[in-house]
């Protein structure tokens, strides 16, 4: 998956029309964790459940906080500080929507690394009515509808999401948002290829290329970009070669761009995780209970766009599990610099989680992280390089 972190992708300084009561969308630069203690942070957290906040500022306080503790590898804490603050700040959500559904998207991240889909889906749903209540035409809207048609497609709903999309491009069109009616095409022919319908996937991403609305380089990009990992899907590595070679100044000064990448590495099948046993030390003991494993990986991006010193900088206490990610990672090639000097934002940090679905075992009550296992990924990076895959990408 490819959900960013706690302060949220969308937060978009846009019109806002018909919230003149309410405080518009968070600014990137309210939500920063930079040197900050985590008992400080825990304190404000504290000052806020007493009372003595504003809706933003309890959802701030909350947010950093919680990627406090998420960036430190304790899930357990981020995820029951966001509920408690999403209790909280329930009766009065509709005072400052877009602050509440940020606290939701923080949610839902956490959500999915710590292995409870019913949560995350949850929470994603719960943005999008709060935010379709408030301000349907909004960019914010808009973009949590899209991450709602996302976390549905991962439980399993191919057909329907791919006509969610194509009714979320049209309303956004209307909305005169052409940008995100451009990221909903493309996801929809990702979704369009995945299901065997190549030829109107193609047709698709051939007509966001072709598209003259302004601002769209990126997005024409990402259009080029994806028609060919589509292709290179089928063998066709050639092509990964040929869109590097054609990209222009202009497109390499957009800064380090994911181009192309290995399939992700699954928890199974040959030269992955090993297969898991009862006695596992991945597995507590008489209860097939799998615990949480985690581990920030480490990469510098050349000039060339190849990826250089993929490492493991640090994790949870197991972390042979990630080898096969740290390969796949080496693999990877981004666009070349436009200059052979500029290394801005060339070196990255991701955070892999080891997580597994939650469920309920027969005999059993109580819901737990005991399904199946899967990878969870996240840019721990600043300031993220631009991913131009589509939502659902087939590997």
């Amino acid at each position: 998956m490819t959900h960013r972190l706690l302060a949220a992708t969308t937060l978009l300084m846009l019109s806002t029309a018909g919230l003149a009561q309410s405080p518009g969308p968070l600014k990137r630069d309210e939500i920063v964790v930079v040197g900050a203690k985590l008992a400080d942070l825990k304190a404000d957290v504290e000052r806020c459940a007493a009372g003595g906040c504003t809706v933003r500022e309890d959802v701030i306080a909350t947010v950093r906080y919680a990627e406090a503790e998420f960036r430190e590898g304790n899930y357990r804490d981020a995820r029951a500080a966001l509920g408690r603050a999403v209790s909280r700040t329930r009766s009065r959500a509709d005072s400052d929507p877009f602050a509440v559904a940020e606290l939701h998207t923080a949610r839902a991240t956490v959500a999915w690394h710590f292995g409870d889909q019913r949560e995350a889906l949850r929470a994603t749903g719960a943005q999008t009515r709060l935010l379709n209540r408030h301000a349907p035409q909004s960019p914010n809207a808009l973009m949590a509808q899209m991450r709602l048609i996302a976390t549905q497609y991962q439980l399993g709903a191919p057909t329907y999401n791919i006509s969610q999309l194509k009714a979320l491009s049209e309303r956004a069109t209307e909305a005169n948002q052409p940008l995100i009616a451009m990221r909903a095409d493309l996801g929809r022919a990702a979704m369009l290829y995945r299901s065997n319908q190549r030829g109107q996937a193609m047709k698709l991403l051939d007509a966001i290329q072709a598209s003259d609305v302004p601002q769209a380089a990126t997005l024409k990009l990402a259009a080029e970009v994806l028609a060919m990992r589509l292709a290179a899907t089928d063998g066709d590595m050639a092509a990964v070669e040929a869109l590097i070679a054609r990209l222009t100044e202009d497109q390499k000064r957009l800064g380090p761009t994911l181009i192309w990448s290995p399939p992700t590495p699954t928890p199974y099948g040959p030269g992955n995780l090993p297969p898991i046993e009862r006695d596992s030390p991945l597995v507590e003991p008489d209860v097939g209970y799998f615990p949480l494993f985690w581990v920030d990986i480490g990469f510098s991006i050349g000039a060339d766009g190849r990826v250089e010193s993929a490492e493991v900088l640090r994790g949870s206490e197991l972390t042979y599990w990630a080898k096969p990610l740290v390969k796949a990672i080496g693999q990877r090639r981004y666009s070349p610099a436009a200059e052979p000097d500029d290394l801005a934002g060339r070196y990255r940090v991701e955070r892999y989680t080891l997580t597994a679905d939650f469920g309920t075992p027969k005999g059993s009550l109580v819901r737990r992280r005991a399904g199946l296992k899967r990878f969870e990924q996240i840019d721990l990076t600043v300031a993220p390089p631009k991913q131009l895959s589509a939502p659902t990408v087939p590997s």
